[in-house]
This record gives structure tokens, C-alpha cells and sequence, in this order.
């Protein structure tokens, strides 16, 4: 009976999961559109309607007379660009930029002069239309071998799919990816993360064994995943009463101390009454110091969970956790925030320290001067205002 309430903790963290599986779609992407490259792309669009200002009916009449017409007609890459540009949500232009596309990847690449990526665009622009759909198909057309094999492609594809809740198709685009081996890898971690997060959010059987299989393949390799994906398939695992799998994916992070993975682990602890374990992971969150440190926190309906088990035992240990909670609760260490919303929390930035950029939406990006920042130094009124209780003053 306790482990059914323990697990609803995750299950009923979102409205999107209905009945253990993601029906419908959802309204959510997992990348941000600065990330995808989405806001970029509307602008340069907004600026080619601008040019072609009285004349963009016009242009794609010319354009679909040209497609329909002699075979030698030549598609140049200006045209299509400008067209994937123009391009409105209706039938009649999506056909218009299909058949353009189709006849410029059927073109000599000799008589290619630019060097223009056109599959991280096209997705661009069929993610404004909100046409997973169309995306796909185009995307598994053996006729576009090559075409859309680019790593940003896969990424903007992936989070279109999962925004409308396809995450089998998400798990077969990944499938394909594999294959591809693009740029030498078979393991790009930002697709393995919309996985794993479109195996969390379709939470079904044969989801959770997709998610198990892959942990196991990206371990067998020496992979080390992304935190976020390492969070949502410890959280798969909690759904599927799997405390124990949870427990060791999550001790995977170096650092555990990340919101995400600390709660996962008190969820996996609690469910198997590990209750010893706990206070450790509480007292992480306490020991951490320094004036200008953002104050760590648990969700409330996770800390919930644990005085519940409390409640129900009769150890020793309930007193000093007891006393632990009621001290985070006190310092504001308690947040009403659930653990699905901070799971499925959008990424709004793939720039890591001592890595270059993120070059994900890089064809919109211009290149300016590096700005230097003055370190911070905070003064003695400062440090007096983010001071906050420690150990020491428990009593």
C-alpha cells in the first residue's frame, strides 16, 4: 500500500501522463526555441518577407511554375531558401516547398556551387508549421540520404516529435540516428536526452524496456549521458518499481548534490525503507556554504513521502529525521515545486564551461567581441544578507 502512494509522487507529477501513458499531445518542448534556433529562424523570415515585400505571391507562383515545368530547370539555393522563408501552413505551399526540395536534392551535386545546410532549416521551418508529420516523412525518405543528416536536424525533429507526444517515433528517430553514425558518433547526447525524456513521458512496458536497454548499451560503451537523461531514467525506473535500478543510474553523477538527482535518490531510498540513508542526502543541502551559494531545496510532495514513512515505522531513526525535516522547513529548504515540472523543466541552454558554444542555431547566430566580466566581490552588508543557519545551528 505504501509503495502504490510512494510512486504517484512521479506519476501524477503532470497532467500530460494520462493512465500510465502519454496520450495526446503534449504543449511542451524539452529545448528552448533560442536553443532549436526557432527564434532565429522567424526572424530571418520576417526579414525575407520584408524584401519580397508585394511580391511573395507572386514568387511562389514562379516557383511552382518552374517545378512543373521542363526537368532541366535548375533549382538554385538562393530560390529554395527563400522559399523554405515564405513558405505559410497551408497544403498548397507545403507541396511547393516538398517539390522543391525534392528536385534540388535531385540535382548533380556538381551543379551545387553553395555550401548551404538545408536540413537543419527545412525542420525549422516545419516546426513553425507545428507538421511532425511531414518532418518525418521527409526525414526517413531514403531519396534524401545525406540530406538531413546533421546533429542539429536530429535535435530540432526529436523535440518537434516529443511536443506532440509521438515518442515511439522519437525511440524509432533514434533508432535511425544510430545507424547514421553522423560525424562519427552513434550516442549525440542531446538525442539521447529526448529520449529518454519521450520514454519518461510515454511510461508504458515497452517504453521503460527501450530506456533499460539503452542505459545498458550506453554503460556497456562508456557513455556518460547527459544529467537530465540520467534523471528521467531513474524516474522511469521509479514508475516501474524499479527503486533499485533508480538508485544505481542515479549514482552515476559525479556531483549528486543536482536538484533532480538528490530527490530521485530519496525517492529510491524510501521505497526500499532505507531510512539511515536519508539523512545524508538531507544533510547535503545544508553543509553547502559560501554567501553567494543558491539556497538548495526539496519538493514538498517528495519530502511528503518521507514523513509518511515515517509515520508507519518504529525505529529509532524517525526522531532525527524528524527533527532534520522540521529544521529545512524552518529555513526554507522546502519548496512547493513538483518533481515532474523540475524533470521536465525546459533546457534553455546546451553551453557548458570549457566547452565552445552550442552551434545548434549557429546559421542565425552572429559572432561578436567576448565580454569581460568584473569578478564579484560581495561586501560585508552582503554577506550578512545571504547569510542563512547551518548545522551548527541546530538545536
Amino acid at each position: 500500500m505504501f509503495r502504490k502512494s510512494l510512486l504517484t509522487v512521479i506519476r501524477q507529477g503532470s497532467s500530460v501522463i494520462t493512465n500510465g501513458t502519454g496520450a495526446g499531445p503534449t504543449t511542451r518542448s524539452l529545448y528552448s526555441a533560442s536553443v532549436l534556433g526557432l527564434d532565429g529562424y522567424e526572424a530571418f523570415r520576417e526579414k525575407t518577407r520584408t524584401q519580397h515585400l508585394h511580391n511573395v505571391d507572386n514568387f511562389k507562383r514562379k516557383m511552382r511554375d518552374f517545378v512543373a515545368g521542363s526537368t532541366s530547370n535548375m533549382i538554385f539555393t538562393e530560390d529554395l531558401k527563400n522559399i523554405i522563408h515564405l513558405a505559410d501552413n497551408t497544403d498548397e505551399d507545403k507541396k511547393l516547398l516538398v517539390d522543391m526540395l525534392e528536385k534540388y536534392n535531385a540535382q548533380s551535386t556538381e551543379l551545387r556551387f553553395g555550401n548551404y545546410i538545408f536540413g537543419p532549416v527545412v525542420m525549422r521551418a516545419l516546426y513553425s508549421m507545428q507538421d511532425p508529420a511531414l518532418a518525418f516523412k521527409l526525414f526517413k525518405d531514403e531519396k534524401y540520404s545525406g540530406f538531413f543528416d546533421q546533429l542539429s536536424t536530429y535535435q530540432i525533429l526529436g523535440d518537434l516529435l516529443y511536443e506532440h507526444g509521438l515518442y515511439a517515433e522519437v525511440r524509432e528517430l533514434f533508432d535511425l540516428i544510430k545507424s547514421r553514425q553522423v560525424q562519427g558518433g552513434r550516442y549525440p547526447k542531446h538525442p539521447i536526452t529526448l529520449t529518454f525524456a519521450a520514454c519518461y513521458r510515454e511510461n508504458t512496458e515497452e517504453s521503460f524496456r527501450y530506456a533499460m536497454d539503452l542505459w545498458k548499451e550506453l554503460n556497456a560503451v562508456g557513455h556518460i549521458p547527459m544529467r537530465k537523461a540520467t534523471a528521467f531514467a531513474a524516474a522511469l525506473a521509479l514508475k516501474h518499481n524499479q527503486p533499485g535500478i533508480a538508485l544505481e543510474i542515479v549514482g552515476t553523477v559525479a556531483k549528486g548534490n543536482y536538484v533532480t538527482i538528490r530527490q530521485l535518490r530519496l525517492l529510491a531510498l524510501t521505497e526500499m525503507e532505507r531510512l539511515d540513508d536519508l539523512i545524508p542526502v538531507f544533510r547535503t543541502v545544508l553543509e553547502v556554504g559560501g554567501p553567494l551559494e543558491k539556497r538548495h531545496t526539496f519538493c514538498r510532495e517528495v519530502v511528503q513521502k518521507v514523513k509518511d514513512v515515517l509515520a508507519s515505522t518504529k525505529s529509532e531513526v524517525p526522531q532525527d529525521l524528524n527533527r532534520m525535516l522540521e529544521f529545512l522547513e524552518a529555513n526554507g529548504h522546502i519548496a512547493d515545486i513538483t518533481l515532474d515540472s523540475l524533470l521536465c523543466q525546459e533546457i534553455a541552454s546546451t553551453a557548458q564551461r570549457k566547452d565552445p558554444p552550442s552551434n545548434l542555431a549557429e546559421s542565425y547566430r552572429t559572432r561578436g567581441g567576448s565580454q569581460q566580466f568584473k569578478r564579484f566581490t560581495p561586501t560585508r552588508q552582503q554577506k550578512s544578507r545571504f547569510a542563512r543557519p547551518g548545522l551548527a545551528d541546530m538545536h
